[in-house]
């Protein structure tokens, strides 16, 4: 097993130095951006002030007003006796003094709008308070039909530390390869939401179709695999087609969709990192296609349940349908939401053996700037294991892992991002690649009852999210991977192309939503 040393000439060092002078660069531009905001706020708010009661036609509180002699004071009449109310709830309240609650009305008002501009708003969606941020849309159209059409392309770069044999980041997905222009996600939508508002029914559905290289980690047995026989990197993928019926509080979706479980998910703009935690790609199902209810039981609770013909699969391999199911609980404040996810069905040719799998997600808005996310995630695999050669003997497979993420939003261009993971392929037999022509070809081969790597994958992954408009963000990351375990059966680590138990790699993209 080889040890990793540090030498500032190799390509990870140059990396470092690089990301490390990028973030230095990043954090000074956000510092001025915040001192400049801080010493422009009183004035601001003056002027907020000034333009806000000249359109009401007051400018007292800005213009001297010519003396006025004080008028005589004139006797009020005696108020009525209580006798003249039925109740005392029935008396008039106290008179308020004039402009009272208007004037603190625009003072809250004011101060929220200063406190975004403390945080270095870029003031891209209309000068919106940060800390209650309003997203301007990127895209969409229709109209009166209510369809809104969008998309995004999302490209990058990753690097390893490594000039690896094969190309591949090992295990990593998504962005796979070593130092190689990818267009991961040219993706398109039309998408039309139910909207009962409780009361009533509406239909609604959404179509998604992406061309790029992440179509290899999104396809679904007995669909895209027919379409793209012939390709290396570069597919197309329908990730969804789905109907919604919605009734009153009950939403009812029938057809393709993305699944329920867990907390990163496949479209880009929808997370902070470019990678994917092991988690996700080894651990999770990407889609289904099935039914499945949810329904609105009150403002803080959320269940669902339907059924469906497997992890990733739009041709059944068996006649058995799998359960998919969650429930999902927000507080009051909307500051903290659980989450819980669970599929359970046969996965094998004879509809004999069954997979279990679930997750735990747990996010927590710490205060205005950070945010926090635990998941937690355990799934087997009845007799998924390898057999066993001295007693034939074939026993379950098990995986599992915890992934902690930490966010801190500067303000509302800048945010950083951690993300700290575990993740335990008990058996050998979940942590591997897609195969050629077009993926990474080490890992388990259960058909050879050859074992993979039964061990534990541990990844730190530091982030930026720069978002200079609504439409634009950019995403580098830094990620460090390593193995605790044995080698593979044929004597193989799982980093470069097989010969070692640690990487570095340096990734970065840019998001472009229309």
């Amino acid at each position: 097993m080889q040890k990793w040393q540090w030498d500032w000439r190799s390509p990870a060092g140059v990396t470092v130095v690089g990301f490390v002078a990028w973030g230095l660069l990043c954090c000074s531009v956000a510092s001025a951006q915040s001192t400049s905001s801080g010493v422009a706020w009183a004035d601001d708010a003056t002027a907020t002030r000034q333009a806000y009661y000249q359109e009401v036609g007051d400018d007292s509180p800005f213009e001297e007003e010519a003396p006025v002699a004080p008028m005589a004071e004139t006797a009020e009449p005696p108020p009525p006796p209580d006798a003249a109310y039925d109740s005392p709830s029935d008396a008039p309240p106290p008179p308020e003094a004039p402009g009272e609650a208007g004037n603190a009305w625009v003072e809250d008002t004011l101060e929220q709008s200063a406190v975004g501009n403390r945080c270095g708003s870029c003031d891209t969606c209309g000068g919106s308070s940060y800390c209650e941020p309003s997203r301007c849309a990127g895209g969409g159209c229709g109209g009166g039909l209510g369809i809104t059409f969008g998309g995004w392309l999302d490209q990058g770069i990753t690097v390893n530390g490594r000039r690896v044999a094969d190309r591949f980041n090992g295990p990593v997905t998504f962005n796979d390869r070593d130092g190689e222009y990818q267009m991961n996600q040219l993706w398109l939508y039309a998408e039309k939401e139910v909207d009962t508002g409780g009361y009533g029914w509406d239909v609604g559905g959404r179509i998604d179709a992406v061309y790029g290289t992440d179509w290899r980690f999104t396809s679904s047995i007995g669909l895209e695999d027919d379409w793209n026989e012939s390709e290396r990197f570069y597919g197309v993928a329908v990730p969804q087609a789905y109907v919604d019926v919605a009734v009153n509080d009950l939403t009812v979706r029938m057809g393709h969709f993305y699944t329920i479980i867990g907390y990163e998910v496949v479209t880009a703009p929808d997370n902070f990192f470019y990678s994917h935690a092991y988690t996700f790609q080894y651990g999770e199902p990407f889609t289904h296609t099935g039914l499945l209810a949810s329904h609105a039981v009150s403002d803080q609770i959320a269940i669902s349940g339907g059924f469906d013909r497997g992890w990733d699969t739009w041709e059944d391999n068996n006649t058995d349908l799998e359960f998919l199911g969650g429930i999902s609980w927000t507080s009051c404040d909307e500051s903290t939401s659980v989450a819980f996810g669970l599929t359970s069905g046969a996965y094998d040719d004879a509809g004999d053996l069954n997979r279990t799998m679930y997750s735990v997600v747990l996010s927590h808005r710490i205060n205005c700037r950070w945010r926090y996310v635990l998941q937690h995630d355990y799934g087997i695999d009845d007799d998924g294991s390898l057999r066993n050669p001295l007693t034939g003997a074939t026993p379950d497979a098990e995986w599992y892992g915890v992934n902690q993420y930490l966010f801190y939003d500067v303000n509302e261009c800048w945010s950083v991002g951690a993300r700290v993971e575990w993740f335990r392929d008990d058996d050998g037999t979940r942590v591997g690649g897609i195969g050629a022509p077009g993926g990474w070809t080490l890992g388990p081969n259960k058909a050879a009852n050859q074992q993979g790597w039964a061990g534990d994958f541990s990844a730190v992954t530091i982030g930026l999210n720069w978002k200079p408009t609504d439409w634009i963000n950019v995403r580098p990351e830094c990620r460090w991977d390593w193995y605790d375990g044995p080698a593979d059966g044929l004597g193989r680590l799982p980093y470069d192309a097989g010969s070692r138990d640690n990487q570095f790699t340096f990734g970065t993209d840019l998001i472009v939503v229309f």
